[in-house]
Protein backbone atom coordinates (compact mmCIF):
# COMPACT_ATOMS: atom_id res chain seq x y z
CA UNK A 1 0.00 0.00 0.00
CA UNK A 2 1.16 3.38 -0.66
CA UNK A 3 1.85 5.38 1.98
CA UNK A 4 -0.16 8.56 1.03
CA UNK A 5 -3.24 6.58 1.39
CA UNK A 6 -2.74 5.35 4.89
CA UNK A 7 -5.33 6.39 7.44
CA UNK A 8 -4.59 9.22 9.73
CA UNK A 9 -4.55 6.90 12.76
CA UNK A 10 -1.85 4.79 11.14
CA UNK A 11 -0.25 7.58 10.37
CA UNK A 12 -0.38 9.30 13.79
CA UNK A 13 0.60 5.78 14.87
CA UNK A 14 4.08 5.72 12.95
CA UNK A 15 4.84 9.69 14.30
CA UNK A 16 4.30 8.83 17.81
CA UNK A 17 6.98 6.26 17.39
CA UNK A 18 9.17 8.97 16.80
CA UNK A 19 10.86 11.13 19.47
CA UNK A 20 13.56 13.31 17.70
CA UNK A 21 12.63 16.89 16.76
CA UNK A 22 14.40 16.61 13.16
CA UNK A 23 12.71 13.60 12.17
CA UNK A 24 9.64 15.24 12.61
CA UNK A 25 9.83 18.38 11.22
CA UNK A 26 10.88 16.68 7.66
CA UNK A 27 8.18 14.47 8.00
CA UNK A 28 6.01 18.00 8.56
CA UNK A 29 7.22 19.07 5.56
CA UNK A 30 5.90 16.50 3.44
CA UNK A 31 2.62 17.73 2.57
CA UNK A 32 -0.17 19.80 4.85
CA UNK A 33 -1.87 16.85 5.65
CA UNK A 34 1.13 14.96 7.41
CA UNK A 35 1.95 18.57 9.12
CA UNK A 36 -1.78 18.38 10.66
CA UNK A 37 -0.47 15.32 12.46
CA UNK A 38 2.85 16.17 12.81
CA UNK A 39 1.35 18.75 15.19
CA UNK A 40 -0.97 16.71 16.90
CA UNK A 41 1.92 14.28 17.86
CA UNK A 42 3.65 17.07 19.10
CA UNK A 43 0.62 18.17 20.90
CA UNK A 44 1.41 15.86 23.88
CA UNK A 45 4.81 17.25 24.12
CA UNK A 46 5.65 18.11 27.66
CA UNK A 47 9.73 17.79 28.14
CA UNK A 48 12.19 19.05 25.14
CA UNK A 49 15.81 18.47 25.76
CA UNK A 50 18.83 18.14 23.68
CA UNK A 51 20.26 15.09 26.41
CA UNK A 52 21.64 12.07 25.09
CA UNK A 53 20.17 10.09 28.45
CA UNK A 54 17.18 9.15 26.35
CA UNK A 55 16.50 6.48 29.09
CA UNK A 56 16.15 8.94 32.37
CA UNK A 57 12.93 10.93 30.69
CA UNK A 58 9.02 9.89 30.51
CA UNK A 59 9.19 8.67 26.82
CA UNK A 60 5.69 9.63 25.65
CA UNK A 61 5.82 12.66 27.03
CA UNK A 62 9.66 13.85 25.90
CA UNK A 63 11.29 14.79 22.55
CA UNK A 64 14.74 15.45 21.60
CA UNK A 65 16.51 17.70 19.51
CA UNK A 66 19.96 18.61 18.50
CA UNK A 67 22.34 21.80 19.12
CA UNK A 68 21.03 23.46 15.84
CA UNK A 69 17.11 22.62 16.41
CA UNK A 70 16.33 25.24 18.77
CA UNK A 71 17.85 28.64 17.84
CA UNK A 72 14.60 30.66 17.57
CA UNK A 73 11.59 30.99 19.99
CA UNK A 74 9.53 30.33 17.12
CA UNK A 75 10.37 26.89 17.31
CA UNK A 76 8.53 26.39 20.29
CA UNK A 77 5.17 26.83 18.33
CA UNK A 78 5.75 22.86 18.34
CA UNK A 79 4.99 22.61 21.72
CA UNK A 80 1.66 24.02 22.72
CA UNK A 81 1.53 22.30 26.05
CA UNK A 82 5.57 22.28 26.64
CA UNK A 83 6.46 22.63 30.30
CA UNK A 84 9.98 22.07 30.97
CA UNK A 85 13.21 22.68 28.34
CA UNK A 86 15.99 20.92 29.68
CA UNK A 87 19.22 21.83 27.97
CA UNK A 88 23.16 21.09 28.02
CA UNK A 89 24.33 23.34 25.84
CA UNK A 90 24.54 27.42 26.02
CA UNK A 91 21.58 29.33 24.73
CA UNK A 92 21.11 33.04 24.27
CA UNK A 93 20.53 35.06 27.32
CA UNK A 94 17.51 37.13 25.76
CA UNK A 95 16.21 33.04 24.67
CA UNK A 96 16.21 31.84 28.72
CA UNK A 97 14.71 35.25 29.66
CA UNK A 98 11.79 34.91 27.28
CA UNK A 99 10.81 31.17 26.94
CA UNK A 100 7.46 30.45 28.33
CA UNK A 101 7.68 27.11 30.26
CA UNK A 102 7.41 26.17 34.21
CA UNK A 103 10.53 24.35 34.31
CA UNK A 104 14.10 25.50 32.67
CA UNK A 105 16.67 22.89 33.46
CA UNK A 106 20.55 23.49 32.83
CA UNK A 107 23.40 21.19 33.04
CA UNK A 108 24.65 21.29 36.66
CA UNK A 109 28.22 20.82 35.95
CA UNK A 110 29.26 24.58 34.10
CA UNK A 111 28.73 27.66 34.35
CA UNK A 112 26.30 29.69 33.06
CA UNK A 113 27.16 33.84 33.31
CA UNK A 114 23.26 35.18 33.81
CA UNK A 115 24.86 37.38 37.00
CA UNK A 116 23.52 40.36 34.90
CA UNK A 117 20.60 38.97 33.47
CA UNK A 118 17.33 39.04 35.42
CA UNK A 119 14.45 37.02 35.07
CA UNK A 120 10.92 38.32 34.50
CA UNK A 121 9.03 34.90 33.58
CA UNK A 122 6.06 34.56 34.94
CA UNK A 123 5.42 31.22 34.06
CA UNK A 124 8.73 30.01 35.50
CA UNK A 125 8.42 27.70 38.56
CA UNK A 126 11.16 24.98 38.19
CA UNK A 127 14.65 26.16 37.79
CA UNK A 128 18.04 23.70 37.71
CA UNK A 129 21.33 25.47 37.13
CA UNK A 130 24.26 25.69 39.23
CA UNK A 131 24.96 28.32 41.03
CA UNK A 132 22.67 30.94 43.01
CA UNK A 133 22.88 34.47 40.68
CA UNK A 134 20.25 37.46 40.18
CA UNK A 135 18.84 35.87 37.45
CA UNK A 136 16.35 34.16 39.95
CA UNK A 137 17.61 35.01 43.00
CA UNK A 138 15.01 38.33 43.12
CA UNK A 139 11.95 39.63 44.56
CA UNK A 140 10.33 39.54 41.32
CA UNK A 141 11.08 36.28 40.35
CA UNK A 142 11.73 34.28 43.28
CA UNK A 143 8.56 34.72 44.83
CA UNK A 144 7.09 32.36 41.77
CA UNK A 145 10.03 29.66 42.43
CA UNK A 146 8.27 25.75 43.58
CA UNK A 147 11.23 23.73 42.98
CA UNK A 148 15.24 24.81 42.94
CA UNK A 149 18.23 21.92 42.06
CA UNK A 150 21.37 24.37 42.53
CA UNK A 151 24.84 24.33 43.22
CA UNK A 152 24.97 25.99 46.83
CA UNK A 153 25.97 25.32 50.61
CA UNK A 154 23.84 26.00 53.57
CA UNK A 155 25.35 29.73 54.58
CA UNK A 156 25.19 30.93 50.73
CA UNK A 157 21.30 29.56 50.20
CA UNK A 158 20.33 31.44 53.62
CA UNK A 159 21.79 34.93 52.25
CA UNK A 160 19.09 34.92 49.63
CA UNK A 161 16.14 32.26 51.24
CA UNK A 162 13.92 35.55 51.79
CA UNK A 163 13.20 35.52 47.80
CA UNK A 164 11.81 32.19 47.94
CA UNK A 165 8.58 32.13 50.43
CA UNK A 166 6.89 29.56 47.83
CA UNK A 167 9.56 26.97 47.61
CA UNK A 168 8.03 23.20 47.28
CA UNK A 169 11.06 21.40 46.74
CA UNK A 170 15.07 22.42 47.29
CA UNK A 171 17.45 20.29 46.06
CA UNK A 172 21.42 22.23 47.12
CA UNK A 173 24.70 19.80 46.19
CA UNK A 174 28.16 20.99 46.15
CA UNK A 175 30.83 18.73 44.77
CA UNK A 176 34.37 20.02 45.10
CA UNK A 177 37.43 18.75 45.50
CA UNK A 178 39.44 20.82 47.87
CA UNK A 179 37.28 21.69 51.63
CA UNK A 180 35.10 24.30 51.66
CA UNK A 181 33.49 26.20 54.81
CA UNK A 182 29.98 26.61 55.63
CA UNK A 183 27.98 27.51 58.69
CA UNK A 184 24.52 27.23 60.23
CA UNK A 185 21.82 28.05 58.22
CA UNK A 186 20.58 32.02 59.23
CA UNK A 187 17.70 32.52 57.10
CA UNK A 188 13.98 32.93 57.22
CA UNK A 189 11.72 30.27 58.03
CA UNK A 190 10.67 28.37 54.58
CA UNK A 191 6.79 27.53 55.12
CA UNK A 192 5.91 26.09 52.12
CA UNK A 193 8.82 23.61 51.49
CA UNK A 194 7.61 19.28 51.65
CA UNK A 195 10.98 18.08 49.98
CA UNK A 196 14.64 18.88 50.91
CA UNK A 197 17.86 16.92 49.64
CA UNK A 198 21.37 18.40 50.25
CA UNK A 199 24.21 16.35 49.08
CA UNK A 200 27.59 17.93 49.67
CA UNK A 201 30.85 16.27 48.56
CA UNK A 202 34.54 16.34 48.45
CA UNK A 203 36.23 14.31 46.05
CA UNK A 204 39.78 12.97 46.11
CA UNK A 205 39.56 10.72 48.77
CA UNK A 206 38.41 14.08 51.44
CA UNK A 207 36.03 14.24 53.81
CA UNK A 208 34.37 17.32 55.57
CA UNK A 209 34.65 18.19 58.79
CA UNK A 210 30.74 19.60 59.18
CA UNK A 211 27.60 19.06 58.27
CA UNK A 212 24.85 21.92 58.47
CA UNK A 213 21.94 20.13 56.46
CA UNK A 214 19.61 19.79 59.36
CA UNK A 215 20.03 23.31 60.74
CA UNK A 216 18.14 24.03 57.09
CA UNK A 217 15.80 21.68 57.95
CA UNK A 218 15.04 22.63 61.25
CA UNK A 219 13.47 25.79 59.02
CA UNK A 220 11.47 23.92 57.54
CA UNK A 221 8.39 23.33 59.91
CA UNK A 222 5.76 21.31 56.96
CA UNK A 223 9.05 19.51 55.73
CA UNK A 224 7.51 16.24 54.56
CA UNK A 225 10.54 14.14 52.60
CA UNK A 226 14.47 14.78 53.11
CA UNK A 227 17.57 12.88 51.65
CA UNK A 228 20.82 14.02 53.07
CA UNK A 229 23.77 13.10 51.91
CA UNK A 230 26.67 13.31 55.13
CA UNK A 231 30.27 13.15 54.02
CA UNK A 232 32.12 13.64 57.57
CA UNK A 233 32.72 11.33 60.62
CA UNK A 234 32.79 14.35 62.70
CA UNK A 235 30.34 14.83 65.87
CA UNK A 236 28.29 17.00 63.77
CA UNK A 237 25.19 19.74 65.41
CA UNK A 238 21.83 18.31 65.47
CA UNK A 239 18.69 19.86 67.61
CA UNK A 240 16.87 16.98 68.81
CA UNK A 241 15.08 19.56 70.94
CA UNK A 242 13.17 20.89 67.31
CA UNK A 243 11.07 18.49 66.50
CA UNK A 244 8.81 17.92 62.87
CA UNK A 245 5.61 15.53 63.08
CA UNK A 246 5.28 16.27 58.96
CA UNK A 247 7.80 14.67 58.73
CA UNK A 248 7.43 10.85 56.49
CA UNK A 249 9.98 10.19 54.15
CA UNK A 250 13.80 10.02 55.19
CA UNK A 251 17.04 8.95 53.52
CA UNK A 252 20.47 9.27 55.58
CA UNK A 253 23.42 8.81 53.14
CA UNK A 254 26.62 8.15 55.50
CA UNK A 255 30.32 8.59 53.34
CA UNK A 256 31.85 8.12 56.61
CA UNK A 257 31.32 6.09 59.99
CA UNK A 258 29.01 7.56 62.53
CA UNK A 259 27.55 5.80 65.63
CA UNK A 260 24.16 5.64 66.86
CA UNK A 261 24.34 8.49 68.88
CA UNK A 262 24.24 10.62 65.97
CA UNK A 263 21.49 9.09 64.46
CA UNK A 264 19.59 8.26 67.34
CA UNK A 265 19.69 12.58 67.71
CA UNK A 266 18.66 12.52 64.10
CA UNK A 267 15.87 9.67 64.52
CA UNK A 268 14.65 11.68 67.82
CA UNK A 269 13.48 14.95 65.61
CA UNK A 270 11.07 12.82 63.41
CA UNK A 271 8.31 10.94 65.43
CA UNK A 272 5.56 10.49 62.84
CA UNK A 273 8.39 9.44 60.25
CA UNK A 274 6.85 6.09 58.09
CA UNK A 275 9.79 5.19 55.89
CA UNK A 276 13.09 5.73 56.82
CA UNK A 277 16.81 4.23 54.37
CA UNK A 278 19.78 4.53 56.15
CA UNK A 279 22.96 3.92 53.70
CA UNK A 280 26.59 3.59 54.57
CA UNK A 281 28.82 3.18 57.73
CA UNK A 282 28.16 1.39 60.86
CA UNK A 283 25.79 3.39 62.57
CA UNK A 284 23.06 1.17 63.88
CA UNK A 285 23.47 -2.72 64.60
CA UNK A 286 21.02 -5.42 66.05
CA UNK A 287 21.01 -3.76 69.55
CA UNK A 288 19.89 -0.71 68.24
CA UNK A 289 16.96 -2.22 67.00
CA UNK A 290 14.59 -2.14 70.02
CA UNK A 291 15.44 1.89 70.32
CA UNK A 292 14.71 2.89 66.96
CA UNK A 293 10.94 1.01 67.30
CA UNK A 294 10.26 3.04 70.54
CA UNK A 295 11.83 6.39 68.71
CA UNK A 296 9.66 5.75 65.59
CA UNK A 297 6.16 4.53 66.41
CA UNK A 298 4.79 5.09 63.06
CA UNK A 299 7.27 3.10 60.76
CA UNK A 300 6.37 0.88 58.04
CA UNK A 301 9.66 0.84 56.18
CA UNK A 302 13.12 0.41 57.05
CA UNK A 303 15.67 0.15 54.52
CA UNK A 304 19.26 -0.69 56.31
CA UNK A 305 20.49 -3.17 53.34
CA UNK A 306 24.03 -1.33 53.97
CA UNK A 307 24.33 -2.21 57.44
CA UNK A 308 27.22 -4.28 58.30
CA UNK A 309 26.20 -5.31 61.85
CA UNK A 310 22.93 -5.77 61.81
CA UNK A 311 21.22 -9.34 61.09
CA UNK A 312 18.60 -11.92 60.98
CA UNK A 313 18.58 -11.00 65.01
CA UNK A 314 16.87 -7.89 64.08
CA UNK A 315 14.28 -9.37 61.90
CA UNK A 316 13.58 -11.82 64.51
CA UNK A 317 13.03 -9.24 66.56
CA UNK A 318 10.84 -7.00 64.48
CA UNK A 319 8.54 -9.80 63.80
CA UNK A 320 8.06 -10.19 67.24
CA UNK A 321 7.13 -6.51 67.40
CA UNK A 322 4.69 -6.61 64.96
CA UNK A 323 3.06 -9.55 66.59
CA UNK A 324 2.79 -7.85 70.01
CA UNK A 325 1.49 -4.24 68.86
CA UNK A 326 -0.34 -5.63 65.29
CA UNK A 327 1.83 -3.58 63.05
CA UNK A 328 3.17 -4.42 59.96
CA UNK A 329 6.68 -3.51 59.27
CA UNK A 330 8.76 -3.62 56.66
CA UNK A 331 12.22 -5.00 56.90
CA UNK A 332 15.87 -4.97 54.46
CA UNK A 333 18.96 -5.21 56.02
CA UNK A 334 20.62 -7.37 53.38
CA UNK A 335 21.51 -6.12 50.32
CA UNK A 336 20.21 -8.70 47.72
CA UNK A 337 16.40 -8.59 48.76
CA UNK A 338 14.43 -6.24 46.15
CA UNK A 339 12.19 -3.78 47.65
CA UNK A 340 10.25 -3.24 45.07
CA UNK A 341 8.63 -6.61 44.85
CA UNK A 342 6.69 -5.55 48.09
CA UNK A 343 6.60 -1.53 47.03
CA UNK A 344 6.28 -1.59 43.38
CA UNK A 345 5.44 2.05 43.66
CA UNK A 346 8.95 2.57 44.36
CA UNK A 347 12.01 2.95 41.80
CA UNK A 348 15.28 2.77 41.50
CA UNK A 349 15.27 3.94 38.06
CA UNK A 350 17.87 6.74 37.03
CA UNK A 351 15.49 9.63 35.76
CA UNK A 352 16.03 13.43 35.14
CA UNK A 353 12.31 14.57 35.26
CA UNK A 354 10.06 12.48 37.58
CA UNK A 355 6.66 12.65 36.52
CA UNK A 356 4.56 13.56 39.79
CA UNK A 357 5.84 15.28 42.96
CA UNK A 358 6.51 12.05 44.54
CA UNK A 359 9.58 11.84 46.95
CA UNK A 360 9.05 7.88 47.96
CA UNK A 361 8.99 7.21 43.83
CA UNK A 362 11.59 8.97 42.72
CA UNK A 363 13.64 9.72 45.66
CA UNK A 364 14.07 6.83 48.29
CA UNK A 365 16.08 3.83 46.69
CA UNK A 366 18.34 6.39 44.17
CA UNK A 367 22.03 7.47 45.51
CA UNK A 368 23.04 10.70 46.28
CA UNK A 369 24.34 11.58 42.78
CA UNK A 370 20.98 9.95 41.23
CA UNK A 371 18.33 12.01 42.20
CA UNK A 372 16.43 13.52 39.93
CA UNK A 373 16.59 16.93 38.72
CA UNK A 374 12.95 17.96 38.34
CA UNK A 375 9.55 16.67 39.64
CA UNK A 376 6.80 17.51 37.55
CA UNK A 377 3.94 17.72 39.80
CA UNK A 378 0.97 18.30 37.59
CA UNK A 379 0.57 14.46 35.91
Amino acid sequence: MNIDKLPDECLLYIFNLFNTFGTLLNCAAVCERWKYLVLERLHNVKYLTDSLEKDAYPASYTMFFKDDELERLEQLKWFPRLKILDVERTLDNDFISNVEVKGLQFKCDYFIDLEDVICHNSSLEMLAIKEVSNFFANEIQGPKMKQLFVTSIVSEFASCARYFPNLQRLHIERYDRSPFDDEFYVGPVLEKLEILEICFYLDLYGELEHYHGFSLADHCPHLKSAFHYIQTDQDFHVNSGIKNHFLEDLVLQFHENQNWSVLRRILSKYPNLKHLAVRGGEAISDRNIPELLELLPRIILIDIRYSRKVTEKSTEYIDQYCGRHNRSISFYYQKWPKITKKWPQLSAKRVRIGRGFDFMKYCFLRNHNRLPILLDPDQ
